[in-house]
């Protein structure tokens, strides 16, 4: 008498590794976004002039910028678990140094560059990590998970920060920020400590990045993943066109239907080439930046903008799994995406100044989306057929 065979187990997406890493997701990402809106309040409270406490800000986001090309090394020489612990303990030292207010400027800058330095390399290893932390066929909506993780954390901490500012006195409010980094430390004894994604051999490897370096199709995926950045990040410091609109109710609507959209491409490039879920982020971002230009304030234009936060979502989603693909290795991916999404956010402030001042605001969000078009149509037409036989057989196991 045989025994029947059971079915395969079914493999989980919220595995106790992924769920570590949302969690040192959640507390870095939300510890390093109420210092970043606030750091200017502090900053002018300490006797610093607007002007120097802005440069302070642009200091900090240089350091989170310049550190992730080098966030690949560490986690090859230490591991995941070491390189994430490495990133806590340089935010914590960096709100501890801040704590130092009888240098003012030593202070903001010391901290804000170390605790940039940390920033910097959680974001590259937090998105490099999330492939071994589940099976290969969960990748998309582990992706997904994490990614609504971090934008969740990203569009709270924020107006927290705010909030908690001018409630609380700065030395409590750095020292809250310092137990904020330290309620992640527990999680990290569930990291892996191996890079084989979770569930899989080494003969098991349905998306293996292993790989050479595709420079062309790298730059393809990046360069609207850029424009649209910096059209998110337009949005967030100026506001919509449409004049006698209060900007944080539509930031807010757009901000929600972000996170909604990441998730749900996330989920679907599990059955869903990259590819395709792109071109269809890229057509509803175009189209809910087009109504954002040119509606008046009202219902109409809350839901463009939740239309244009959906599309960007879903670009974000898709792009990343490319970035995988593009650059052979999640490591590099996950450099190139991070520096490509700060640097987006980063050239809206020079988009905005100038674009404002010459074109007038919907002129400027007209201008991005004709530059996001030929971006997005260049895209379409280099990914429409696969670029080698190789390429074809990867994109039929997607």
């Amino acid at each position: 008498m045989t025994t029947p065979a059971h079915p395969p187990k079914r493999q989980r997406t919220l595995t106790p590794a992924l769920l570590a890493v949302m969690c040192i997701a959640l507390f870095g990402f939300g510890t390093f976004f109420l210092n970043y809106s606030t750091l200017v309040t502090i900053g002018t409270d300490m006797g610093l002039t607007a002007v120097t406490a802005g440069t302070v800000l642009t200091i900090m986001m240089g350091a989170v910028v310049v550190v992730q090309p080098l966030t690949p090394i560490l986690n090859y020489r230490f591991g995941p678990r070491m390189t994430f612990l490495i990133a806590l303990s340089l935010q914590a030292l960096g709100n501890l140094l801040s704590l130092v207010t009888q240098f003012p400027l030593f202070a903001l800058i010391g901290g804000g560059i170390i605790g940039g330095l940390g920033f910097g390399i959680l974001v590259v290893i937090g998105t490099a990590a999330v492939p071994s932390t589940v099976a290969p066929e969960r990748l998309g909506k582990a992706l997904g998970y994490f990614g609504g993780t971090t934008s969740s954390a990203t569009a709270l901490g924020a107006p927290v920060g705010l909030w908690l500012i001018n409630i609380m006195p700065v030395t409590s409010f750095r020292w809250l920020t310092f137990a904020l980094v330290l309620l992640a430390l527990p999680a990290l004894v569930a990291i892996p400590q191996q890079h084989r994604p979770h569930g899989a051999t080494a003969q098991q490897a349905p998306r293996n990045y292993e790989g050479g370096m595709q420079w062309a199709g790298l730059i393809t995926v990046l360069l609207p993943v850029a424009i649209a950045l910096t059209t998110f990040g337009l949005l967030l410091a100026f506001g919509p066109a449409a004049t006698h609109a209060s900007p944080a109710l539509y930031i807010v609507s757009m901000q929600l239907f972000a996170i909604i959209g990441r998730f749900l491409a996330s989920s679907a490039l599990d059955q869903r080439t990259p590819v395709s879920v792109m071109n269809v982020g890229m057509a509803i971002t175009l189209t809910g930046l087009l109504f954002t230009a040119l509606l008046p304030a009202g219902a109409a234009l809350i839901i463009a903008m939740m239309i244009l936060g959906f599309g960007i979502g879903a670009v974000q989603a898709s792009s990343l799994l490319l970035c995988f693909e593009q650059s052979g290795s999640t490591n590099r991916g996950s450099v190139a995406w991070n520096m490509t999404f700060d640097i987006g956010l980063g050239m809206a402030g020079l988009v905005g100044g100038f674009g404002f001042t010459y074109w007038g605001p919907a002129m400027t969000y007209i201008v991005c989306a004709i530059v996001l078009t030929m971006a997005g149509l260049f895209f379409a037409l280099y990914f429409k057929t696969p670029r080698t036989p190789d390429a074809k057989q990867a994109a039929m196991n997607l």
